[in-house]
């Protein structure tokens, strides 16, 4: 809890405050503070010059009239320069240091001794001291007569409050300045910061909780300074490499999950194939012997007797024909490949389905006109593909259309396609259509097509099924191609 406080609180903004902000005040502080310590000291020589230009403005007429003794003259002089509001006192003093003529308070003079020396050493001189609880600043000037001799001294004071007063108006004004300057830069950095970055980077945070509640196809807006675009498209490739890993993730599980019920299916195929091979050849034989049976009581049987026979013939001969799926269907074969011409099983599969298709009066239609192909396959189990799915087309459509097309699609690839215009296969049988045992047929055995699927697994193909153009089913078979074949066609 302490760490995650922590964090929230150690933000880009407070980065500003703390790095930037901080250390610029810091600065701005010492740097007016010494400016303003420098203004104070100009202000109170600039003050010390106003003292010092009011004495030398009347140090020669005081020097005239003390030399020649005008006294109503040297009191004139000191009055006027009193009338000054910034003067305190003003003092003059002989050259035996007494007073002799003075304006103002009389508390801030010196004593005679300390007035003979420094009108004695000639120099100017100027000097703060406190009067009465009350600071002074006095400034002394030595007046002379025509020979330059020392003949007196002038003072002229001024109070301390004066020089605080415009020391202290400085430093209001200067602290004034230096507060609406640091919180204009604060307000400037905020704005600056809330219009470069923090815009940007709010508007990131709203982008992540986004894809945080689940929207995964939801990306960060890439825009702002070249940082906040650089964290953007970082962000969004990561999370695009994320989903393309949870896809490849899910694809993969369901492959397995695939592969997983198909083996499961395998394995019990194959448990019922034994099952029914074993099934099947227990009843050959007897099947064969009733049907050898019933053939001879056939010859010598009355017309009543010879129509109960021959109905039991054909329920035996459907029970043979089961069988032997049954046995095509459980018995593992291992495809004879040779060079199979297009033409040659075509013809073969057509003659085996002519009696059928001519009993139920089926329009066949040839459509496929290449007649050079040929393929590499084991010519016996094509065929037995191709007629059950020619008759299984004859019987769906009693008095219809059957087509039979041929041609290459892709490259490699040769496909035969039988449709029909019968009733067609619901959507839902579709998918279970290449099941063993799973017939739309009340009479049939649902073996046919299972065993189509498996001719064509066995040679390394696959099967589609769909809907013809006339309606009805449609079953297409992708074969690879001879190879030799396939280029003598490109060719």
């Amino acid at each position: 809890m302490f760490s995650f406080n922590r964090i929230a609180f150690y933000n880009i903004r407070a980065a500003l405050l703390v790095f930037v902000l901080l250390p610029f005040l810091i600065t701005i502080i010492a740097t007016g503070w010494y400016g303003l310590y420098r203004l104070e000291a100009s202000a109170k020589a600039a003050m010390e010059e106003e003292i010092e230009l009011l004495a030398r403005a009347i140090r020669l007429p005081l020097s005239h009239a003390l030399q020649h003794g005008h006294s109503g003259t040297l009191q004139r002089s000191v009055t006027s320069i009193f009338d000054i509001d910034k003067v305190y006192a003003v003092y003059v003093y002989d050259k035996d240091g007494k007073r002799i003529s003075t304006s103002g308070s009389s508390k801030a003079r010196v004593q005679d001794r300390e007035a003979v020396d420094l009108a004695n050493k000639g120099d100017e001189q100027g000097e703060f001291d406190e009067v009465g609880g009350e600071e002074v600043f006095s400034y002394f000037l030595p007046l002379t007569d025509s020979g330059e001799r020392s003949i007196g001294l002038l003072q002229v004071t001024r109070r301390g409050s004066d020089f605080s007063r415009r020391i202290d108006e400085f430093r209001v004004n200067a602290i004034g300045m230096l507060v609406l300057s640091a919180l204009l830069v604060m307000a400037l950095i905020w704005v600056g910061y809330q219009r470069a970055v923090g815009r940007h980077i709010h508007r990131m945070r709203e982008d992540m909780e986004l894809i945080a509640a689940g929207e995964l196809q939801h990306r960060v807006a890439v825009d702002g300074p070249s940082e906040i675009r650089f964290l953007a498209q970082g962000f969004n490739q990561m999370l695009d490499s994320i989903v393309a890993s949870e896809q490849e993730l899910r694809e993969r599980r369901e492959r397995e999950y695939e592969l997983h019920t198909r083996l499961q299916q395998n394995e019990k195929l194959a448990a019922i194939g034994r099952f029914a091979a074993g099934v099947a050849h227990e009843l050959g034989t007897p099947l064969s012997v009733a049907d050898g049976k019933a053939q001879r009581e056939l010859r010598r049987a009355d017309e009543q007797s010879a129509g109960v026979l021959h109905q039991i013939r054909q329920q035996l001969q459907r029970m043979e024909r089961i069988i032997r799926q049954l046995m095509d269907f459980a018995r593992p074969v291992k495809p004879v490949m040779s060079d199979v011409k297009v033409t040659d099983l075509l013809h073969s599969s057509l003659a085996q389905v002519d009696m059928e298709r001519q009993q139920q009066d089926v329009q066949m239609i040839v459509a496929g006109r290449d007649n050079s192909l040929s393929l590499q396959g084991d010519r016996l189990r094509l065929e037995q593909a191709l007629i059950n799915l020619l008759r299984n087309a004859i019987q769906a459509t009693p008095g219809g259309r059957v087509r039979l097309d041929w041609q290459v699609t892709d490259p490699g690839w040769l496909v035969f396609t039988v449709e029909d215009d019968g009733p067609g296969i619901d959507e839902g049988d579709q998918r279970r259509l290449l099941e063993p045992f799973f017939t739309t047929k009340s009479t049939g055995t649902g073996l046919g097509l299972a065993v189509v699927d498996a001719v064509v697994s066995e040679h390394g193909g696959r099967i589609a099924v769909g809907h013809s153009e006339w309606g009805g089913a449609s079953f297409r078979l992708h074969l690879p191609l001879n190879p030799h074949s396939q280029g003598a066609d490109h060719d």
